[in-house]
């Protein structure tokens, strides 16, 4: 035997549950705007921060030309001396007077630039 439901043998509440409404009128739920919009920012700020780790790292890249003096991964501190595009290394020099080749991307920093031909010879400038 098979039973039958009418509306009128259901409390209105149970009605009210099975029709989805959960006691309360349906539609806008601010909690829900509230989380999401947490969500929107923590994923706003942490896109930025990877971009500018990202620049600054690309920096640090195309800074470390030979003759400047670099930090490395690590906390490691010398002195370009040569550079390999074609590989993506560099060769470091450090004050022991050791040589170490190392990739491109882990040069962290450059701490002080290459010197250029003007800072190297100041009597170029005034021969001009």
């Amino acid at each position: 035997m098979t039973q039958t439901f009418d509306d009128a043998s259901l409390p209105s509440s149970l009605m009210t549950l099975l029709a989805g409404g959960g006691g309360e009128a349906a539609g806008f739920d601010p909690f829900l705007l509230i989380m999401f919009a947490i969500m929107v920012i923590f994923v706003i700020v942490i896109m930025r921060r990877g971009k500018k780790m990202r620049d600054k790292q690309l920096d640090a890249m195309t800074g470390a030309v030979i003759g400047a003096e670099v930090l490395l991964a690590g906390g490691v501190v010398g002195t370009v001396i040569s550079r390999d595009e074609e590989r993506r290394r560099v060769t470091v020099e450090f004050s022991s007077g050791d040589r170490v080749d190392f990739l491109l991307q882990a040069v962290q920093q450059v701490l002080e630039p290459a010197a250029t031909a003007q800072d190297e010879d100041p009597t170029a400038s005034e021969e001009r």
